[in-house]
């Protein structure tokens, strides 16, 4: 069984740890001591790091865990310098590993260097359940900052994302997803399951719970930034950019904007 924990570190950020038929993997270590700490209180080695992009909050940690954990093994993007990194991925590949079997795809938009992971598992009614490591692509009822790339890219890169079942599990990187329900009702204040969202989800922050993963299904029907075809997104990218938008990446770029100065 596959067997997935956020830990928290720095301020707002998740690694998630990932367990397998007996190996351990890590994703995005932005920093170290909270991930050793969880490693070496669960009595737990580390065998894998992903890596998804070269900000620092997803790199930093990478060199004092391996300096740890030796025989870890890095993957990392291929598109930029990563720390350490041992093998570069520069999207399309596929291989098995901890016994799954992943795949990578290249997805510039926050940064030209962004790749995800996925993988799949067999629940226990034979149902297929697909996995999404998405770094700072697509958060909950948000998308990371476009820093790099153009909105074209950013929004191919998330259409690629959501272009996967409902059922499937985002594990974004970030816990953004108050304020980005704040911003999303902004462009969209009459959408009653964000709302719903809002409440379930200051709940879990009211226990100090995690509101990531987060799945295809909700952000179709509540995140604006993959929504960029709906008549209350374009009207508000409208309304923000004085023009009659045309195309959904034309919508995007504008509530991407938007989103900036909110």
């Amino acid at each position: 069984m596959l067997n997935i924990t956020p830990i928290p570190i720095i301020e707002d950020n998740y690694a998630w740890l990932l367990q397998h038929e007996g190996k351990t993997l890590i994703v995005d270590p932005g920093e170290a001591k909270p991930v050793i700490k969880y490693l070496k209180a669960n009595q737990l080695t580390l065998n894998y790091m992903f890596i998804t992009h070269k900000h620092w909050d997803h790199v930093t940690g990478i060199a004092e865990i391996k300096a740890a954990f030796p025989q870890c093994i890095i993957y990392g993007t291929g598109h930029h310098d990563i720390p350490c990194r041992e093998i570069a991925l520069m999207g399309e590949e596929t291989f098995e590993l901890m016994g799954l079997n992943w795949k990578v795809w290249h997805t510039p938009g926050h940064t030209l260097d962004h790749i995800v992971f996925h993988t799949q598992t067999i629940d226990d009614n034979g149902q297929t359940q697909h996995h999404i490591f998405s770094g700072d692509n697509i958060f909950a009822c948000g998308c990371g900052r476009m820093f790099e790339g153009t909105p074209e890219q950013f929004h191919a890169s998330l259409q690629s994302i959501v272009n996967h079942p409902p059922s499937t599990l985002i594990y974004c990187t970030h816990e953004y997803t108050l304020a980005n329900i704040n911003f999303a009702l902004h462009v969209e204040p009459n959408n009653t399951y964000t709302l719903h969202r809002q409440d379930m989800c200051q709940s879990l922050r009211e226990e100090n719970l995690p509101t990531v993963p987060t799945t295809v299904g909700d952000e179709l029907k509540s995140n604006p930034f993959v929504r960029c075809d709906q008549p209350d997104v374009i009207r508000a990218a409208e309304h923000f950019s004085g023009k009659v938008l045309g195309k959904p990446e034309e919508v995007f770029a504008e509530i991407r904007k938007m989103k900036d100065t909110f």
